[in-house]
């Protein structure tokens, strides 16, 4: 089982996630890492926790359009493995963030401009591409109206019958909150529809019985900030949870 940490920027700066309210997000404050700029914090958690993959969620490119793309570039040439999601909409846009050499991009429900693009970007890409299946409340969060008139589950077979094999299943309302996560289900359904899929599942993961129940379920990887950032995984924890 894999430990990715998920890293939110905006305004340029790593901000601590909760329940998907962007406009009250606030500078993170780690009782783990003293630093604030988000090289020096990725880096400095690298050599604290021993994580070398990071999920970074750029809320200036995803709200914006405004790419840190000199993180990106920095990051890739210190050898981080970053999952990227930067709002791509389209092909061309996944296009672009792969030219920058980085390890996986995201194409997130929020963003994407239609199943039929995800699809061909699943042709396109194969195992660089995370379909990130974004919810809010278990809901589908996009403003795609076509979208919005199906269930998460129906989108998600859509994806993984398309060829999607990396899959980050993820409820925004329960992000930061550490009070378990809600998508143990999903994750269910999702491993019984493919043995092969590599699934991803964050969002109200608080403890080390979370990971358990999301391992029981199908997943192979938990993304996860606060309970980093809080102490409750430190690097021993973390030890553990990767030789499950």
């Amino acid at each position: 089982m894999r430990v990715i940490a998920a890293i939110d920027i905006l305004n340029g700066r790593v901000v601590a996630g909760l329940s998907g309210g962007r406009e009250s997000y606030k500078p993170l404050i780690s009782k783990v890492v003293s630093a604030t700029n988000p090289f020096e914090l990725i880096m400095e958690m690298r050599e604290v926790l021993g994580l070398n993959e990071f999920y970074i969620a750029d809320l200036d490119a995803i709200l914006t359009g405004k790419k840190n793309e000199h993180l990106y570039s920095s990051l890739v040439k210190e050898g981080v493995h970053i999952y990227l999601d930067a709002g791509s909409k389209n092909c061309a846009d996944l296009q672009c963030l792969m030219n920058m050499n980085v390890f996986k991009v995201v194409a997130g429900l929020e963003t994407i401009e239609s199943i039929e693009e995800l699809k061909t970007a699943a042709k396109r890409f194969r195992s660089r591409l995370v379909f990130s299946l974004d919810m809010k409340d278990g809901l589908p969060f996009t403003t795609r109206e076509e979208l919005l008139l199906k269930s998460p589950q129906s989108i998600m077979m859509e994806a993984i019958n398309a060829g999607v094999d990396h899959l980050f299943i993820l409820d925004l309302a329960k992000v930061g909150t550490g009070k378990g996560a809600s998508t143990d289900g999903l994750v269910a359904k999702a491993r019984a529809q493919s043995e092969e899929i590599f699934i991803m599942a964050g969002g109200g993961i608080g403890s080390f019985q979370d990971v358990i129940g999301l391992k029981n379920s199908g997943a192979n990887a938990v993304v996860v900030s606060r309970a980093l950032h809080d102490g409750t995984f430190d690097r021993q924890v973390i030890k553990e949870i990767s030789s499950l």
